[in-house]
């Protein structure tokens, strides 16, 4: 018994390790919202562009030298997902948005 409870706590921290980056493959165009809250947990952001809602995700990576970040971003319409990646959202024209990636 001691041996399946062990299992199955380090099963749950694996599950823990995955990144924002890695959940995020996980997506796909029409996934509602509900799934993506599920799938990535909370977003660190949320905002209403137009008719569009847009959730950022902060996946933070720690090195001996520096802390860096990069941002994901997931745009819905509608309850549904119709763009997702990294980088940040960008209002393009009046009815539009789209993700603007990170420069390198």
């Amino acid at each position: 018994m001691k041996r399946i409870t062990g299992m199955a706590a380090l099963a749950v921290a694996l599950a823990g390790c995955h990144t924002t980056g890695q959940k995020i493959t996980q997506l796909d165009p029409g996934t509602t919202r509900e799934q993506v809250v599920a799938t990535l947990g909370r977003p660190d952001a949320m905002r209403t562009v137009a008719e569009f809602e847009i959730y950022t995700y902060l996946a933070r990576h720690r090195s001996r030298i520096s802390v860096t970040h990069t941002d994901y971003t997931v745009i819905l319409k509608d309850g549904h997902v119709v763009q997702f990646g990294p980088g940040l959202a960008q209002r393009e024209g009046i009815h539009s948005v789209v993700i603007v990636p990170p420069e390198s």
